[in-house]
């Protein structure tokens, strides 16, 4: 295969088309995700550089390029080395590089933010929460906006940055010579300060995660999450989103899966039933590309559910996916035959609802 560079406008759509259709197919390959944007960036990078009348022209093709990569570069970001596990790093360039085309994205701000605190890192982060909150006002794009749970914690790291940046000032401060700091802060001043930083510490740890269960959802830690899932109860599928992968564990035996296929799992669980099914208009957000008429194709979908059931499947479980008829279509639905339990940070997004 011809290098990217090397490719026209034309050949580089025809790359996106075939890796559109792997994504579709249900395939969980650890290059495809790093390719795409690779070729978006190809394509992004010729249509720029085009005179400026002809730029004008292919505005819309533009706009779709970019959206594009910053739908890329922030959804699958910490994937980008390999599909099924996550990496920090990675992540960070990723985010970092999706500024580059929207500046003004908030969840981009916001997982930055959340990755230098983290790292204790707080001025960093105090600067990205900032950002995340400030560009939060009339962001037109729900995708990438910050959802009520996300509002909530970025003003809590916020808060903590800033106490923590605080803290260090105040640190340097009673290392000064006497002869210049004559008059010591007392300690005792800055004690609700410190009481402050310990609460919200304490929430941001307590409340890091969420299990939902069949009879509803609770807050816990990650320690708590790690603990379940290092002894997860009998007969019963556990959807794991954890900090490093995305875990499917049935009666001791596991497998990682793609982001892709988790989230629609995790729909499936929570969103559907006998007598409310999912048909491919419902599940469209999972799929990276439709037909003419603007549907996802009816053999994608279908092929697409049968290859994550299969992958269930493998690991002793039974089919908990059934099909059915559904206003004359092929559609999915979660049967109950066993339970489950899906943990997940309590500001992930997921790509089908911002609200679980």
């Amino acid at each position: 295969m011809r290098r990217l560079s090397e490719m026209s406008l034309d050949e580089l759509y025809d790359v996106e088309e075939k890796f559109l259709q792997e994504l579709d197919s249900g395939e969980e390959k650890d290059w495809i995700y790093l390719e795409i944007v690779e070729v978006y960036e190809q394509i992004f990078h010729k249509l720029t550089r085009l005179p400026l009348i002809k730029r004008k022209e292919r505005k819309v093709e533009i706009e779709y390029v970019t959206k594009q990569l910053v739908k890329y570069l922030i959804t699958y970001g910490t994937y980008l080395k390999t599909q099924l596990k996550k990496d920090d790093f990675t992540a960070i360039k990723s985010f970092k590089k999706a500024l580059n085309y929207e500046r003004t994205n908030p969840i981009a701000h916001y997982r930055l933010g959340f990755l230098a605190y983290k790292e204790q890192q707080y001025a960093e982060a105090l600067h990205y929460f900032e950002k995340a909150l400030q560009y939060q006002n009339g962001y037109p794009n729900k995708r990438f906006s910050l959802n009520e749970q996300q509002m909530y914690y970025a003003h809590l790291y916020l808060a903590n940055s800033a106490l923590f940046v605080a803290e260090k000032t105040y640190q340097s401060m009673k290392k000064l010579p006497d002869h210049i700091n004559k008059e010591k802060v007392p300690f005792s001043e800055l004690s609700s300060l410190y009481d402050m930083l310990q609460r919200n510490e304490t929430i941001l740890k307590t409340q890091a995660f969420i299990k939902v269960t069949p009879s509803g959802k609770t807050y816990c830690s990650k320690e708590e999450c790690d603990r379940v899932f290092m002894a997860p109860p009998a007969n019963a599928v556990i959807l794991y989103f954890s900090d490093r992968e995305n875990i499917v564990t049935f009666n001791g035996k596991e497998i990682a899966l793609a982001v892709n296929p988790a989230e629609m799992l995790c729909y499936f669980l929570l969103k559907t039933n006998q007598k409310q099914p999912a048909r491919k208009s419902d599940l469209e957000d999972f799929f990276a590309r439709k037909g003419e008429d603007g549907e996802v194709r009816k053999n994608t979908f279908i092929q697409k559910v049968n290859r994550l059931r299969n992958k269930l499947n493998d690991i002793g479980l039974p089919f908990i996916i059934e099909s059915c008829q559904f206003k004359g279509e092929t559609a999915y639905f979660y049967n109950g035959s066993v339970d489950y339990l899906i943990m997940y940070r309590s500001d992930y997004t997921f790509m089908f609802d911002d609200t679980l």
